[in-house]
């Protein structure tokens, strides 16, 4: 690509804080019946933009399995369980540990989206497209897959994410400060994310749009999924999100205007090179 005046502007993230690395946890096992292929989708972010509500909308579909989700036939006893087993079954972390672009098996990635004939699978960690070395090791993994990232205001998910560390007993070290900061640079990810794939493989999605109108956003998703959006039949909850909830943190207005300000050459890029982000609706850059 060749450089702009808006690429020179942009503040170019760090090697980011690893604080939140999760290894991959073992492949599920496969029932009868169902067989092994690449994920159909992998969801890559972005952190603290409604990925756990989308991805509970996603699920509810009839034609997209939710392997890693099969350890238990009972009830979840309670809105905790039901979290954590949202989270088992989105989130894979398979590539949140190497740090950097090494050749792996395909398959061992394969082995975890099991799925019945006729359905499709995938997973959503948000961390995938933040993280440099991913990209191209997803692309060797899973080279047909169809990406969706969710965005959320800038300004929004940074102080959210605050929010997440703390909830967990962290503290807001100028390290976390600056690795949040760095999360909300989304055109540059995307950016990256598009040097390997193309991108009618990708599906950006707006969390403010969703929430506006989860049904025409829900069944733009599952056409661009391959899965008939007219099979989809909305649980009676569907406009409630899931996920946790952590208090926001009080962040001081310097340093909320300071966020503001950096980000702010990555945002206009945003705006301009994916028009179906609707910037009205993002407080923070208006």
């Amino acid at each position: 690509m060749t450089q702009t005046e808006g690429d020179r502007q942009a503040v170019v993230p760090r090697l980011p804080v690893l604080n939140d690395v999760v290894p991959p946890r073992e492949p599920p096992e496969v029932p009868s019946g169902w067989e092994v292929r690449p994920p159909d989708f992998v969801g890559v972010g972005a952190m603290k933009s409604g990925t756990t509500w989308w991805w509970s909308i996603l699920t509810s579909h009839p034609d997209i399995a939710s392997p890693r989700d099969c350890s238990s036939d009972s009830a979840p006893a309670s809105a905790g369980e039901t979290n954590k087993r949202l989270y088992r079954a989105k989130e894979i972390h398979f590539f949140d540990h190497y740090g950097r672009v090494e050749e792996i098996d395909p398959v061992s990635y394969h082995r975890y989206f099991p799925r019945p004939e006729g359905c499709i699978a995938g997973e959503w960690t948000p961390r995938y497209m933040y993280d440099f070395w991913t990209p191209p090791m997803l692309r060797a993994a899973a080279p047909s897959a169809r990406l969706l990232v969710m965005l959320r205001d800038p300004l929004e998910r940074f102080v959210s994410a605050l929010g997440h560390h703390l909830k967990f007993g962290g503290a807001l070290t100028g390290p976390v400060m600056e690795h949040q900061f760095h999360r909300g640079f989304y055109w540059q990810q995307l950016r990256n994310l598009l040097y390997h794939f193309e991108r009618d493989q990708l599906l950006v999605l707006q969390y403010e749009q969703c929430v506006k109108d989860p049904l025409r956003e829900a069944a733009r998703t599952f056409t661009f999924l391959g899965v008939d959006p007219d099979r989809w039949r909305p649980p009676s909850e569907y406009t409630r999100r899931v996920g946790l909830v952590c208090p926001k943190p009080m962040v001081d207005r310097a340093t909320l205007h300071a966020v503001r300000q950096a980000t702010e050459p990555d945002v206009t890029r945003l705006l301009q090179d994916f028009p179906e982000i609707d910037g009205a609706l993002w407080p923070s850059v208006n």
